[in-house]
């Protein structure tokens, strides 16, 4: 520490010697300055008087900006807390509605998949009521119906067949070729098929001509073929047993008119020329047509594509 420099002022007044001889200076006085130097001690601490007047000078203004600077840090630690608070609570509440979200959504996807399933078995069983009814229509139209000519008991349940037992399905028909003994009359063939709700056959396409060529086999001579349901009603008029019409014939000759006769079709080469007309007397085999069955699915039985009649 720098030293301290003290100045002093002494005064000194002469001794008087000679009082008389010293009134000149009486009135005088002696004075001598003094430096006086001292070192201070390096522990020794500043003057009392001065740190005060610095601490009195510097104390205001140091706690108006400590103050200032403590409410600026409590508001700024109240702001942060708020916002980690508030920062808190909606990330909870966001991550709250996310897990509720992600569970709605599976749980809406899920009601999907059961609202497809449902609507899936509700087209289902619609489509089985719709067949359902109208077998039943199919049934209550007939006067008799051999519930044991269409379905038989199975280790699978009941299965049913669209045609009685030993006849065949073309299209939408059924056809049984009579290929036994005893032989029928026109009329007589025609009743047996009405017991079936059946009628001797229609023919009314080539298709369906070229079908009943290929199963009605020839038998005895060319002159005996198979009853089909076409008849002379009056001259010049042949007409099937629905009532429509001949339009279009597969006559192997021209038949003769106003004999009332009845239609056989006997086996040729050539399926578009197979009828005969002969006497409705004539005892011959017979083709009876009936329409197919549509049974609902959980009773349908795949049919036997081949030719069991007898």
């Amino acid at each position: 520490m720098e030293e301290e420099v003290c100045y002093s002022t002494v005064t000194f007044k002469p001794y008087d010697r000679d009082k008389s001889t010293g009134s000149v200076r009486q009135s005088e006085e002696s004075v001598l300055y003094a430096e006086v130097k001292r070192k201070q001690s390096a522990s020794q601490t500043p003057p009392e008087s001065t740190e005060k007047e610095a601490v009195t000078q510097i104390s205001p203004a140091y706690r108006r900006a400590t103050v200032l600077l403590g409410l600026i840090c409590f508001l700024l630690l109240a702001a942060l807390t708020a916002v980690s608070a508030f920062n808190y609570i909606h990330v909870s509440k966001y991550n709250n509605i996310l897990t509720q979200h992600t569970k709605e959504k599976a749980t809406n996807l899920q009601l999907l998949a059961d609202k497809e399933m449902l609507e899936q078995e509700r087209a289902r069983l619609l489509t089985q009521s719709e067949e359902m009814n109208a077998t039943l229509d199919f049934i209550l139209k007939k006067n008799t119906f051999l519930v044991d000519e269409y379905c038989q008991s199975t280790s699978n349940g009941v299965q049913c067949t669209p045609c009685p037992q030993k006849w065949i399905l073309n299209g939408s028909s059924c056809y049984y070729f009579h290929k036994n003994w005893p032989w029928k009359t026109w009329s007589m063939s025609q009743e047996y098929c009405k017991t079936y709700g059946a009628q001797l056959a229609t023919i009314d396409s080539v298709e369906e001509q070229e079908f009943i060529n290929q199963h009605a086999t020839s038998y005895y001579d060319e002159y005996h073929g198979y009853w089909i349901g076409l008849s002379e009603k009056t001259e010049k008029a042949w007409v099937w047993t629905t009532g429509g019409k001949l339009k279009e014939g597969f006559w192997i000759s021209d038949p003769p008119e106003g004999y009332m006769h009845c239609v056989l079709s006997v086996t040729s080469k050539n399926p578009l020329k197979s009828w005969i007309s002969a006497s409705c007397h004539m005892y011959n085999r017979w083709i009876c047509e009936l329409d197919a069955l549509t049974w609902p699915a959980f009773l349908q039985a795949q049919p036997n594509p081949k030719d069991t009649s007898t």
